[in-house]
């Protein structure tokens, strides 16, 4: 039945450059695909995978994608790819990233999340097949442009990383078109048809077969808003209560309807966003309480900044120590 989601990811055989047409490397493209009707549900291109990688997964899962389509010039009718739910069952290997507990929150949701031996591709069918469509789809068109060929472990093959050509967001438009078609044009031929199938016209399309295989008994499907799913896959950590305020990560954060907890002390669970420290959530009773970065020379910057921005004060200050000690 629909709702068994396939996740797996791959190194595509292509090199891309930047803006400036400097070389960058290799992306990765990761991907949801339904083991009753082969259909895309989301995918996600980065130059890295884990954990960041499944939550921008996760995250196109759920997305309008004809909007998403036509943010990349191409028009679809929604019925072509017709996916804006999670699936109750994520299907993933023993990769860190499917394994880790950031990914493993995702069952606060209603979601189950299996995981498979691993060195077992044949147990995620779907999701192999299609990387290997998905790839042969594009690069007869991409030769010359970066795409790698067989021979490129071979001694004296060519560079293919001189040919790169196209950027990121070149590449994504010309997945896009590739993952329309697989989805609502590639024809199933193997697909075991029903009776009641044939007698309703399903047509071969992954597409076709899961629109059909929705108004079944069986279909199992979670929608989930934008927000909730991205909190809900934000790493945490435990935030400490003071006077002055929820300590999380080395910094203070405020709310001014807990000053009473400040006083108190003690601790709670909090989500928080590597990428970004001007807010944290508490979590309590399933909620998400946002609290607000109280050093505002932060706001804006990741973790790693932070960081950086400490250790070079820390640096200017025991530079300055010796000349200090001289002065007095």
């Amino acid at each position: 039945a629909v709702g068994v989601g396939m996740l797996d990811a791959t190194v595509c055989d292509i090199y891309l450059v930047n803006e400036a047409g400097g070389l960058i490397g290799r992306p990765i493209l990761t991907a949801c695909v339904d083991a009753y009707s082969g259909l895309c549900c989301g995918y996600s291109l980065s130059w890295e995978g884990g954990v960041y990688s499944l939550r921008s997964l996760m995250a196109n899962v759920i997305a309008d994608k004809a909007a998403l389509c036509k943010r990349h010039g191409i028009s679809i009718q929604p019925e072509d790819w017709n996916c804006a739910m999670l699936p109750a069952t994520l299907v993933t290997d023993m990769g860190k990233e499917y394994a880790s507990t950031t990914f493993e929150q995702i069952a606060e949701l209603g979601v189950t999340v299996i995981n498979l031996p691993p060195y077992r591709p044949e147990l995620k069918g779907a999701v192999e097949k299609f990387f290997d469509v998905v790839q042969g789809l594009y690069k007869p068109h991409l030769r010359g442009k970066g795409v790698i060929e067989p021979d490129y472990q071979e001694r004296g093959a060519h560079d293919y990383r001189r040919d790169a050509r196209l950027t990121m967001a070149d590449f994504e438009t010309i997945i896009l078109r590739c993952i329309v078609y697989y989805n609502s044009q590639r024809i199933l031929e193997n697909f075991p048809y029903t009776e009641k199938m044939l007698a309703e016209d399903i047509k071969p399309h992954a597409s076709n077969i899961w629109d059909y295989g929705l108004q079944q008994a069986g279909a199992a499907l979670i929608p989930v808003d934008y927000n909730t799913l991205i909190l809900t896959l934000l790493p945490r950590t435990t935030g400490r209560f003071s006077r002055k305020g929820l300590a999380v990560n080395k910094l203070r954060y405020e709310n001014d309807k807990f000053t009473e907890r400040y006083l108190n002390g003690g601790t709670a669970a909090v989500a928080y966003n590597p990428e970004d420290v001007s807010e944290v959530w508490m979590i309590e009773d399933g909620a998400y309480i946002p609290f607000t970065l109280i050093e505002s020379r932060f706001t804006g910057k990741g973790i790693q900044e932070v960081e950086a921005i400490k250790a070079g004060q820390k640096a200017a200050v025991k530079a300055a120590t010796a000349d200090n000690t001289q002065a007095r």
